[in-house]
């Protein structure tokens, strides 16, 4: 198998890094050929706070799906999310598309290219300018101009953007690990490439994706992204109330979490107790499973109203039409989406796990894994469309070629 044949994916994330291999297949979806699983500890809250640490995961992770496939991960596209993402909608007029009257596929894709270009912000770096609509000769809500005659065109576009420093903390780690970073995608955008449905962007959908160190949110309406926000709370947080309130390691307070924990006290046998080790002692303590249950209960009302309030933000909670997807290994926990149901009401709500793609593990069909799937799907179709395009450039300069020499043949006969 050809290095060109396979692409990569790697979720870094709070408490693990995921990678996936896979082999393009003919044009078709990619199949899944290896992935591997190892956690992590350089990171807090998505972001990278310690560059080897992060590194020696990341080539741990490689190490293991290299020893399962004997095929090398030279390059790869990366995920990147932190409370320091944020995005602007806004406007661009560009009267350099269509000077030659009429709308070129080449001149289209360029606009994202043309609109960072715009974006003047010190410290700060575009992720994604993903163009939604366009407006041409007063003509709003246009998807997709190519082929129309224009001099001039406005873009709409969602504008995604990281801080600098947190962009090359990120790009250190992977790279340290020996891999080439392909392209950066945000999180919960990827997420959105594993699960959504065309249909559910269409209508209008949001992905709530509640990660190990952040919740991650990204809305689209018509069909293109209009709403993203990243929310500093996820996983980590619940496991560490445990550990602050029991006075236990983290390791311990994570198992009692997996094992033990719900948001619904109230179905909790109030005489059942298990037992947490003591911080830097021998001694064990016995609590009561309803007092723990309590505690998550309440992280997650809180992490739910604060979802609740990005959702209003994003114009969601008006569209009672508009579909709410919830993903992440956080989502999980037994109660956790009734309770979204109940305090997001009046919203079409159903959790979200990745489409399955050939070859792909029963492990990675779970919501923990949207990202990591997504980010694969993303770098996937990114590809397709840069092979696309060349095609497309080959043509037209077999086409002008074609037509130069037959303008020389014919000035011969005339002459």
């Amino acid at each position: 198998m050809q290095s060109n044949d396979v692409i990569a994916a790697i979720d870094v994330r709070t408490t693990k890094i995921c990678t996936i291999v896979a082999r393009k297949v003919n044009g078709q979806f990619p199949e899944v050929i290896a992935h591997s699983v190892v956690p992590c500890s350089g990171l807090k809250k998505g972001n990278v706070e310690n560059i080897n640490l992060t590194a020696e995961a990341i080539r741990e992770s490689i190490y293991a799906v290299k020893s399962k496939t004997d095929l090398p991960v030279k390059s790869a596209y990366v995920g990147i999310t932190g409370s320091h993402v944020s995005f602007e909608n806004k406007i661009d007029y560009f009267d350099s598309v269509g000077a030659k009257g009429v709308i070129t596929d080449e001149e289209v894709r360029s606009i994202p290219d043309l609109v960072t270009s715009g974006v003047e912000s010190y410290g700060r770096e575009v992720i994604h300018a993903l163009p939604r609509t366009y407006r041409v000769d007063g003509h709003n809500g246009i998807s997709d101009p190519t082929g129309m005659h224009a001099s001039g065109l406005e873009v709409s576009a969602h504008v995604v953007t990281a801080g600098s420093s947190f962009v090359r903390d990120l790009d250190s780690a992977v790279t340290s690990a020996g891999v080439q970073v392909k392209g950066m995608v945000l999180e919960p955008l990827a997420s959105s490439e594993a699960i959504l449905t065309q249909k559910e962007r269409d209508r209008g959908a949001s992905i709530v994706d509640i990660g190990g160190g952040t919740t991650d949110i990204v809305s689209f309406k018509k069909g293109t992204i209009n709403y993203t926000s990243v929310i500093p709370v996820g996983g980590f947080q619940f496991t560490n109330d445990i550990a602050v309130t029991y006075n236990t390691t983290y390791h311990d307070a994570e198992q009692a979490k997996l094992k033990y924990a719900s948001t619904d006290p109230a179905s909790v046998d109030m005489r059942e107790e298990l037992s947490l080790p003591v911080l830097n002692s021998n001694s064990v303590a016995s609590v009561y499973r309803r007092d723990l249950c309590q505690l998550m209960r309440e992280r997650t009302l809180e992490l739910i109203r604060l979802i609740d309030l990005k959702l209003q933000q994003a114009g969601v909670r008006q569209d009672s039409a508009a579909q709410i997807v919830m993903t992440g290994g956080a989502s999980t926990m037994p109660g956790f989406f009734e309770m979204a149901e109940q305090y997001i009401p009046n919203c079409s709500i159903r959790m979200g796990a990745p489409n399955h793609l050939s070859g792909m593990s029963t492990e990675l069909e779970a919501p923990a894994y949207s990202t990591g799937v997504g980010i694969l799907l993303y770098g996937f179709r990114q590809e397709l469309a840069a092979d696309k395009a060349l095609v497309n450039h080959v043509r037209g300069t077999n086409r002008r070629e074609g037509q130069g020499l037959m303008g020389r043949i014919k000035n011969i006969f005339n002459s």
